[in-house]
């Protein structure tokens, strides 16, 4: 009788131990990883992220989700075209990106710091930048004709002293750039239409 009295204390005591070690655990946990549930303090007060995410979700959240889904739908159709994009590639990218910005006098990085976008999600944006360009530009082509036609509906908005081969060269790419914006929401629309999404609201 004694014997179980004194089994049964000790393992209540091994129990409130238990319970007081989780306690403690808990509490640490949620101080070392609060960032995950609260945003900021205000005065003392959090704010959840929960609640922030709600509040994003009310100002922009279509916008947000609609980018998500179109991004889905082309990872998808690229996995099928087996379109993929080299590190190279990325690399030569981001080089003529910090090339360009260079020649007007700013940093790539602090132009991503200000941004508040690091270096690997802006390698990710270039990677699928490229990949969507493998799938829908293949077929862009501008002709001369159409670079003369444009220099005439525009040559009051052109420098007079352009070297005319570098203006032409970059009316060239500036087409280039509008056919394949055209091209691509074209091509994101018609992968809308056919793909099945069911929206959980």
């Amino acid at each position: 009788m004694l014997l179980t009295k004194l089994v049964a204390a000790i393992s209540s005591k091994k129990r409130i131990w238990a319970i007081f070690l989780i306690i403690i655990l808990l509490a640490v946990g949620v101080y070392f990883f609060r960032s995950l549930f609260i945003v900021a303090t205000v005065n003392g007060q959090p704010i959840w992220r929960l609640t922030l995410i709600r509040e994003l979700e009310k100002q922009s959240g279509k916008e947000a989700l609609d980018t998500l889904i179109s991004k889905t739908l082309v990872l998808q159709e690229a996995k099928k075209q087996n379109a993929a994009v080299s590190g190279e590639e990325i690399d030569q990218e981001i080089k003529k990106l910090e090339e360009n910005f260079s020649k007007q006098g700013q940093d790539l990085n602090q132009l991503l710091s200000t941004q508040g976008i690091s270096r690997e999600e802006l390698m990710e944006e270039v990677r699928f930048q490229k990949i969507v360009e493998k799938i829908v530009g293949k077929d862009i082509n501008v002709t001369d004709q159409e670079v003369s036609n444009y220099l005439k509906q525009n040559e009051n908005l052109l420098p007079k002293d352009s070297n005319t081969e570098e203006l032409k060269s970059t009316v060239k790419r500036r087409l280039e750039q509008q056919k394949m914006n055209e091209k691509i929401q074209s091509w994101i629309e018609s992968l809308q239409d056919s793909a099945k999404i069911i929206y959980f609201r």
